[in-house]
């Protein structure tokens, strides 16, 4: 089969959009992390957003510089860092009130970024990642069960990642920057492409549902349940929330990460449907694998921030704990083969049985 041009991915990126149940954006409201009934939330937008506030620190010694595309770009190291709040402790009311007076919504839309991968690409970018050490190897059977078969695994399945780029993640280890997302398996039939699953990203870890278990909206469009300042995606509401646990306690100074998970008292409250319509956001389609055929597209310079290896935000808080994630092409095999990412990291969502 030839491979699938940008207006095709594009077409399928725009059709299985997810729509999207946030909390509202308004400042009237408690900002996400606070215990109260009315509460707000910050809602996923173009990574330009960022930049309007953000600075890039390459190093102690190195003075700060504006954060641009371009510069994103340039930088090399993956302790690199945009920096948005300007302290090592991000105050979180600070960080509610710096993004009303950034935000312009007619300038920064309700936006997710799309990338569509074929099952071959995915194999090929697996490949790849493996030899420069930047993903695990795969496993021969590993196929992205339970939607796919050993046997009826097919060079053309697809998978369609949809990522929500937000300023700020208000939780139990508040941060500058935060990236979420969920992504939709496919498989072909005939000439078009039937869905059969989804996972749902939550941190470093996510649940699956068949596709006949999700819940959608306006025909084939999955509605994600956003949860409150952590910004993790469910596949419905909850009236009580959802109990949340870090997986891998991380200790940045000795470099380690425990196989142990931790509970914390928090708890992921997510809105209910009836009571905050689900919105529609723009849908900007990366350019990779395939890019568009227009090098004067717009969607080209999405290269230029995907390329930035640093952390979206200070990378560690106070200089002890984690903070600001990595963007999504640097989340190894979660965005080298989200078909196998998904088979490992990926449980049941049991709410459905």
């Amino acid at each position: 089969m030839p491979p699938l041009t940008w207006e095709q991915r594009l077409d399928l990126a725009r059709r299985f959009s997810p729509r999207l149940v946030l909390f509202p954006e308004d400042q009237s409201c408690a900002r996400p992390g606070k215990i109260t009934e009315t509460i707000g939330d910050y809602h996923p937008r173009g990574v330009e957003l960022l930049l309007t506030r953000g600075v890039i620190s390459t190093g102690a010694f190195k003075p700060r510089q504006p954060a641009t595309l371009d510069a994103l770009a340039a930088c090399t190291r993956d302790d690199d860092e945009l920096i948005l709040l300007g302290k090592p402790l991000p105050n979180p009311d600070y960080a509610w009130q710096a993004y009303f007076d950034l935000l312009d919504r007619a300038r920064f839309p309700l936006t997710t970024y799309a990338r569509v991968q074929t099952r071959g690409e995915a194999n090929a970018a697996s490949r790849d990642a493996n030899a420069i050490g930047k993903a695990a190897p795969l496993f021969p059977d590993e196929v992205g069960r339970p939607f796919f078969k050993s046997e009826r695994a097919a060079d053309d399945d697809i998978s369609i990642q949809y990522w929500f780029c937000y300023f700020y993640d208000d939780w139990a280890n508040q941060h500058e920057g935060d990236w979420e997302g969920i992504c939709v398996f496919a498989r072909r039939d005939g000439a078009d492409y039937a869905p059969v699953g989804a996972s749902y990203y939550a941190h470093e870890t996510g649940k699956r549902r068949h596709w006949a278990e999700v819940e959608k909206a306006e025909g084939d469009h999955p509605r994600v349940f956003v949860a409150a300042g952590s910004h993790a995606s469910y596949f419905q509401f909850v009236p009580g929330g959802y109990v949340t646990t870090i997986p891998g306690l991380i200790i940045p100074i000795l470099g380690l990460r425990l196989k142990v998970d931790v509970a914390t008292t928090r708890v992921d409250r997510v809105p209910a449907a009836r009571e905050c319509p689900p919105l529609a956001p723009r849908v900007e389609l990366l350019p990779d694998p395939v890019a568009p055929d227009d090098p004067n597209d717009p969607a080209g310079q999405h290269r230029k921030w995907l390329a930035f290896p640093g952390t979206w935000g200070v990378r560690l808080l106070g200089g002890l704990i984690y903070g600001g994630p990595l963007g999504p092409s640097h989340k190894g095999l979660k965005w080298h083969n989200p078909f196998a990412w998904m088979e490992r990291y990926c449980t049941p969502d049991y709410l459905v049985y």
